[in-house]
This record gives structure tokens, C-alpha cells and sequence, in this order.
């Protein structure tokens, strides 16, 4: 008796590769990207022949300075008119509280701002600063912003920043605008 071997079916893997094809295109087609969307800030125009620079005298109770050290989650806040490096330390969470008091002073408290109007928040960084800090710092001077401008919105329209017209949050901005500097430290 012999043993006869018997030849096994063979599989037909043409159609494998437009099978593949098929899901690779779906997979693609299906999929969400997630985007990142930066910080919305407006940069100030690039000088040139019209738009030369001028020099603004301010009083130095207007600044409010957020000094970012690369070795401390704390952040040394202090006025312009407080001594160089003798600021409060305060967490980055903390911070809305303080831009808002220092905002919303309107000449009360003669070491902080005079009016909204008139107050510049400085920030400044060291270049080992985390890059998180910094981003924290520009999200807590957004959501005070953005907290102002709802309560000078609802003051005046009776409605939230965000849903009053063009000319109604150009008079809110004028209220309270936001002006903030940014320098490195070596």
C-alpha cells in the first residue's frame, strides 16, 4: 500500500490585498485627528517708517510682574513699584484672584493698578523655565479676562461677553484691555 499524498486546497489571496486596501482607507476616513489651536494673541505690528515705536510713561504701580523661576512650581508676583525679587509666591491656580484684585483696584490700593485701563501684566521667564509655567500663566490671565469682561458685559448689555455684538465688546475691551508683556531672563 502506498500512501498517496494529497495536495492541500490552495488559497486564493488576490482579493488579500484590496481587502487590506479597503480597511486601511476606512480606518483613515473614520479616524479623528485632534488639533491644537495655540494661544489666541494678537502680536503687535513689526515697526517700520509709519509705525515707530513710542516711548509710554506709565506709573509703576500699573505693572503687575509674574516672575517664573526654572527651580520653583511657585511664581514670584509682584508690582512695579514692589522691590525686585521681593514678590509673593503663589501657585499658578492662584493667580486669577490676584490679576483681578490688581485690575479692579481703580486706585483703592495706591501699590496696585490705577484703572484697567492703565495696567500692563509683565511676564517674565528664565530660559530653563517649563513651558508648561508659561502656558498656565496665559491661561490664568485669559480666564480673569474672560471673567472682567462677562461681569462688564452683563453690567452694561445684560448678556455674556460672547453673545453681545461686534461694537458692545469693543466697548467692553476698551473697559478692560488686555495688555501683557513678555521678556526673558538670562
Amino acid at each position: 500500500m502506498s500512501k498517496s499524498r494529497r495536495s492541500l486546497p490552495e488559497i486564493n489571496a488576490g482579493s488579500m490585498a484590496d481587502i487590506a486596501f479597503l480597511l486601511l482607507i476606512f480606518f483613515l476616513v473614520t479616524t479623528t485627528m485632534d488639533v491644537d489651536t495655540g494661544i489666541k494673541r494678537k502680536l503687535p505690528p513689526l515697526p517700520d517708517e509709519e509705525n515707530v515705536p513710542t516711548q509710554v510713561d506709565f506709573h509703576k504701580n500699573n505693572i503687575l510682574i509674574f516672575d517664573c523661576s526654572p527651580n520653583s512650581d511657585k511664581i514670584l508676583v509682584e508690582t512695579g513699584a514692589d522691590v525686585a525679587g521681593n514678590g509673593k509666591p503663589f501657585a499658578t491656580n492662584e493667580l486669577k484672584n490676584e490679576i483681578i484684585t490688581f485690575l479692579t483696584n481703580f486706585g483703592r490700593n495706591p501699590d496696585l493698578s490705577e484703572s484697567p485701563e492703565k495696567a500692563v501684566l509683565s511676564i517674565r521667564v528664565h530660559k530653563k523655565t517649563q513651558y508648561e509655567t508659561y502656558i498656565e500663566i496665559q491661561d490664568q490671565i485669559s480666564i480673569a479676562y474672560k471673567e472682567l469682561r462677562n461681569n462688564e458685559a452683563q453690567k452694561k448689555f445684560n448678556k455674556k461677553y460672547e453673545n453681545i455684538n461686534k461694537e458692545q465688546q469693543d466697548v467692553v475691551k476698551k473697559a478692560f484691555p488686555m495688555r501683557v508683556s513678555e521678556s526673558i531672563k538670562e
